[in-house]
């Protein structure tokens, strides 16, 4: 909705979004840690 409102197409951000959770996701896999649904960064 932010990159939207900041005047770019629904597919650009759709793409940004895809992008974004694609890199979570190989992180995860390469670090070899399994998902979390509880866990708080630690610097948050």
């Amino acid at each position: 909705e932010r990159i939207v409102e900041k005047g770019k197409s629904k597919k650009l951000a759709l793409i940004a979004v895809c992008n974004k959770l694609l890199k979570q996701a190989f992180a995860i896999a390469k670090s070899g840690t399994y998902y979390q649904e509880n866990y708080l960064s630690k610097s948050a």
